[in-house]
């Protein structure tokens, strides 16, 4: 009888520990699949974050490098718009001291112009002897007035781009033409042509009495 009885004690007991064995035993528990999970979760969560900072820093770097294009727009605009200010005030001042000159060469070219008309016209060869006099004055006064102004626009041209055009303005041509007219005096004396002398003389003499009226 006692035999039996330890039997099924011993098969009770058994039962009982297999009862007590986890069902799991074998495979993963719930508690960590739920940890794999959110382990899972975290890792994609922070490539998620790395890769929004990596935008956020990209972001910043771009607004970075606008920036400094932005500022070096800025140094180059205020550079390059004082350079244009000041060759535009140079330019302006330059264009009206040229305009100004032009118009006065045009009056100048002018009052040339009417000079030589008046001396293309002057024909010695046609003076008659009773005349001699009269128009022997009028022509050196015609001479006197043209080379009087062209000396004078010589001194006003000389410092401008201009003086070139007069040959070197000032007194220079007026020595030039009385060294000549001495040289040639001296000439005609030694060719015997003296008598010449008094028709000069008369004609500056009328000359002055002219100018005095």
């Amino acid at each position: 009888m006692s035999s039996i009885a330890d039997r099924k004690q011993h098969l009770n007991v058994r039962d009982t520990q297999m009862e007590m064995t986890p069902r799991g035993a074998v495979g993963s528990s719930p508690l960590t699949e739920d940890f794999t999970g959110k382990l899972k979760e975290a890792q994609t969560q922070l490539e998620q974050l790395q890769q929004q900072q990596a935008e956020v820093e990209r972001q910043r770097q771009e607004l970075q490098d606008l920036n400094d294009s932005k500022e070096e727009f800025i140094h180059g605009q205020v550079e390059i718009s004082e350079k244009l200010s000041t060759a535009v005030t140079a330019m302006d001042r330059e264009i009206f001291a040229a305009r100004q000159e032009i118009e006065e060469l045009e009056q100048a070219r002018i009052c040339f112009a009417d000079h030589l008309e008046k001396i293309n016209q002057l024909n010695p060869d046609g003076w008659n002897n009773d005349s001699l006099r009269q128009d022997l004055t009028r022509a050196i006064s015609v001479l006197d007035l043209a080379e009087d102004e062209f000396e004078q626009a010589c001194d006003h041209f000389s410092g401008g781009r201009s003086a070139s055009i007069f040959g070197g303005g000032g007194a220079k041509p007026k020595r030039a033409a009385s060294s000549n007219s001495e040289s040639e005096f001296a000439t005609m004396l030694r060719n015997g042509l003296a008598f010449n002398l008094p028709v000069v003389l008369l004609g500056t003499l009328a000359l002055i009495i002219y100018l005095v009226k």
